[in-house]
């Protein structure tokens, strides 16, 4: 299990006995419009460093690499998804981050953080630090980056942004000038693929003048945010254009789902503006989801469930639903819970962090492998896992 779905189960847990099944909605609810995609906004990675400028032309041509080539209704099989090249990690749980080739497991370089949250530069002992934690990260395309920084006990976060190169070497890091800091500890980030909108959710925040969980969005344009209160939340999937926000929800056994609304809704109580697209209790009554992400012209949603609280091993799948038609089809299964980590950009491939069965403990935990899932064909390939912590460690692609 990853250091954010311990955090989410914790959250979600504290939160359950304010919330009654239900608030669950059914799937028979007609689907929330979405607004046609506008003109295309200038990206919010183009107001960054020179360095960027040379980036945005490389993401271009990796793009078009990586992009699914159109297949003759011939084709038997479809063909293997390209994976991302790098992994982002946080070995230590704050700075600095790793930058890990994913095909060989090898460092590639180190993007360290500020240690005192809101400086505009980072400082050298950042790595022993420990007053600051990395909450989360998320990219639109494999090169640019936003990562949140959370302070124990201060019910704050802030956020950075940082490029890599074709080589996986960073640029400097600053502040994100979006949305330089939040009143609360972020969970989880998503950017959508335009570049034009940034979602996140948050930790309750008890004290004199607490702070509800909400899951909100903010325009990287023109720093907007529109925010909506739930009981808890979880993962978080925009659409390429920004149109929907999908989450996760996990609260009492039975319970567990994945809502879909329409960033267009006026703000207030999301369980009002949203609408639920997946029910985890339809693949096994004690089953909660573990990870969901859409595609990016938010045709299909792909999304994991496992069994919690089961006596057995259980089993885990992987699923991707038509939003269309409301059917899903199993992607992948095996005995036991899948660590989902996080999905790429293009929605292709899913990271995994599987629990190694028959491995020896280590520091009370189970050794975890790293997998690529391909979402198209099914298949597995384990990647390098040797320096991976058993705790695990892997952000995002």
């Amino acid at each position: 299990m990853s250091r954010l779905e311990g955090r989410l189960r914790d959250a979600y847990r504290g939160a359950a006995d304010t919330v009654v099944p239900a608030t669950v909605r059914d799937l028979g609810e007609p689907a929330a419009p979405r607004p046609r995609p506008g003109p295309q906004p200038t990206r919010w990675w183009r107001g960054l460093t020179p360095l960027a400028a040379a980036a945005a032309v490389i993401v271009i041509a990796v793009l078009a690499a990586v992009l699914p080539k159109p297949s003759s209704q011939d084709q038997q099989s479809p063909a293997p998804a390209a994976a991302p090249k790098f992994l982002i990690a946080d070995p230590r749980g704050r700075s600095p981050l790793d930058v890990r080739d994913a095909a060989t497991g090898a460092l590639v370089a180190t993007v360290t953080l500020p240690t005192e949250p809101g400086s505009q530069a980072p400082t050298a002992n950042a790595a022993a630090d420990g007053r600051t934690y990395i909450g989360s990260v998320a990219t639109a395309d494999g090169y640019h980056y936003v990562v949140s920084l959370n302070r124990l006990n201060h019910c704050r976060s802030w956020l950075y942004e940082f490029q890599l190169n074709a080589r996986g070497q960073p640029s400097a890091v600053r502040p994100f000038a979006a949305l330089p800091t939040v009143g609360a500890e972020l969970l989880g980030l998503t950017v959508s693929g335009d570049g034009q909108m940034i979602g996140y959710d948050t930790l309750a925040c008890p004290g004199s003048a607490p702070q509800p969980f909400y899951v909100a969005v903010t325009d990287i344009r023109t720093g907007q945010t529109k925010r909506w209160t739930t009981p808890a939340a979880g993962f978080l999937s925009l659409t390429a254009d920004g149109s929907m926000l999908y989450y996760t929800l996990n609260l009492q056994p039975g319970t567990s789902v994945v809502r879909g609304m329409p960033t267009s809704a006026a703000p207030g109580p999301a369980a009002d503006r949203s609408r639920t697209v997946v029910q985890a209790a339809a693949f096994g009554p004690a089953d909660e989801v573990a990870f969901a992400a859409i595609s990016p012209d938010g045709s299909a949603l792909y999304f994991a469930t496992y069994p919690e609280g089961s006596s057995g091993p259980g089993i885990g799948q992987v699923r991707a639903l038509n939003l269309a038609t409301g059917r899903s089809r199993v992607v992948y299964t095996r005995v036991g819970q899948l660590g989902l980590v996080t999905a790429d950009p293009a929605v292709q491939n899913f990271l995994l962090q599987i629990q190694q069965r028959g491995a020896i403990q280590q520091r009370g935990a189970i050794p975890l492998r790293l997998a690529r899932l391909d979402l198209a064909t099914g298949r597995v390939t384990d990647l390098p896992s040797g320096w991976l912590g058993p705790a695990g460690s892997v952000l995002t692609w």
